[in-house]
């Protein structure tokens, strides 16, 4: 089995899941979207702000996979974003600026006017973002600032950025503005006035004219500040403003959710093809399907950090068979009813389960809802971002559950997400199971859950931490 996380998808293999799966989304969102000029030299005009939905924290998860910092570009310079921009700052940062977004900088000191940034900073000197409610500083690190609020006016000499407002503290702490930090990787200080506040990945912060207010998690963090800039720009009258902004995020994340769907069916498809010509090649000799694991099989897997499972497809429309297929299952035609019924109750089963941890993850349950069964993925990269040894750990842990080497956990015992993640999906095809057995008997609920003609979606997943020899 080939474990690589880095595996190109182009030499798709049916034992390894994309670990890099947030990376290619934001590639897959940057082909589908036009390009904005690199720089804009105009002078930027101060702008009513509006409220941006609290709904991009996978999103810049994804982003923070995705930057690498290439190239010699210039030491200084200006950039407004008319669509989503990605620029180099100086020698060692690379931003992605959302639309309305607005940077200027100075070798490793950059004003962020306007907008909503991701920034990766590459390890080495102090690196500082300006906002219009307090500073931003960092060694090395992936972190997002969003700002609402008037911002003040920014000078920007011919030779460079004018220091003198900087260091007096015009730009980095009017009080007119109100800004978010969130920091997925390093660490991060953010300052206002005499006040600083240090934060570690998966910590935010709120900045506004009541200083620095540090938030439990990212998801919480983002909602009360999206509540306060939405109070605010209510006072200022800017809530049709604010509304149409919404309207226009609403629409561009469906666009990239599509876009994350399709991805996954791609996959499936390329994981099935691989799947069908390694059973060529077997011969058939297993006699049995590849996702009927025994302890033994679970065991293996454990060794090599991996953990493989079937669900059944949570698809509404594929739940129902034709006359014809019930036929080629073997099955009569008022048997239709009985699979119906039990993939309709195993999705209820495992999405009841998965979704709070898909809602923790991103911190919005209206996202969870849109995202579905593609969460897995996100959930995982989530936990990596905020403690990869954790989440390899956690990784490795639920397949040696699954062998016995384990036991399983209580129902009221604390487990690391991506352990209970992987139980659920893992026993999700013998609960299917269980369900036919109650009307067609156990011996035919099994033929059934292992055929590879009903509707199920199969993976496996890489990347957790390997044992020389499995836990005894």
């Amino acid at each position: 089995m080939n474990e690589d996380p880095r595996i190109d998808l182009d030499a798709w293999e049916p034992q390894l899941p994309p670990p890099d799966f947030a990376e290619r989304v934001l590639e897959r969102v940057r082909a589908e979207s036009p390009k904005a000029p690199a720089a804009n030299s105009s002078t930027s005009k101060s702008r009513r702000w509006g409220v941006a939905a609290g709904i991009t924290g996978f999103l810049a998860v994804a982003a923070a996979l995705a930057l690498r910092v290439t190239g010699m570009p210039d030491s200084q310079g200006e950039a407004i974003a008319k669509d989503r921009l990605e620029v180099s700052i100086g020698s060692r940062a690379r931003a992605v600026l959302e639309p309305g977004a607005q940077v200027k900088w100075n070798g490793d000191d950059v004003v962020q006017a306007h907008g909503d940034v991701f920034y990766r900073v590459e390890p080495g000197a102090r690196f500082r973002v300006h906002t219009p409610a307090g500073d931003v500083e960092v060694k090395g690190t992936c972190f997002a600032v969003k700002i609402r609020g008037e911002a003040p006016s920014v000078q920007i000499e011919e030779a460079g950025m004018n220091k003198r407002d900087v260091k007096s503290g015009v730009i980095g702490a009017a009080l007119t503005g109100l800004a978010f930090v969130a920091v997925y990787e390093g660490k991060v200080a953010v300052s206002h006035a005499s006040e600083r506040v240090d934060l570690a990945a998966g910590e935010s912060a709120q900045v506004g004219s009541d200083g620095v207010r540090r938030s439990a998690t990212l998801g919480e963090g983002e909602k009360a500040f999206d509540a306060k800039a939405a109070s605010a720009a209510s006072g200022e009258g800017s809530l049709a403003q604010a509304n149409d902004n919404l309207v226009a995020q609403v629409s561009e994340y469906r666009s990239r959710l599509e876009a994350i769907a399709a991805q996954k069916i791609e996959l499936e498809q390329k994981l099935k093809k691989s799947e069908e010509k390694l059973s060529s090649a077997d011969g058939g000799a297993r006699g049995r399907s590849d996702f009927d694991l025994t302890q033994e099989d679970w065991a293996e897997l454990a060794k090599k950090g991996a953990v493989k499972y079937r669900v059944p497809c949570e698809e509404k429309e594929n739940w129902t068979f034709s006359p014809e297929k019930l036929n080629k299952l073997g099955l009569a035609p008022q048997d239709g009813k009985t699979l119906r019924d039990a993939y309709e109750r195993s999705y209820q089963r495992v999405w009841s389960q998965i979704k709070p941890l898909c809602i923790q993850a991103i911190g919005s349950a209206e996202t969870a809802e849109k995202i579905g069964m593609t969460c897995p993925f996100i959930i995982r990269d989530v936990q990596a971002a905020i403690d990869k040894e954790a989440a390899s750990e956690a990784h490795t842990q639920a397949a040696e559950i699954r062998a016995g080497l384990r036991p399983e956990p209580g129902p009221n015992d604390k487990v690391h997400p991506v352990t209970k993640m992987f139980l659920v999906l893992s026993a999700a095809n013998k609960a299917f199971e269980n369900d036919l057995a109650a009307t067609l008997g156990p011996e035919e609920a099994h033929r059934l859950a292992m055929s590879d003609d009903m509707c199920n979606h199969n993976s496996t997943w890489g990347g957790g931490k390997k044992r020389d020899d499995a836990k005894k």
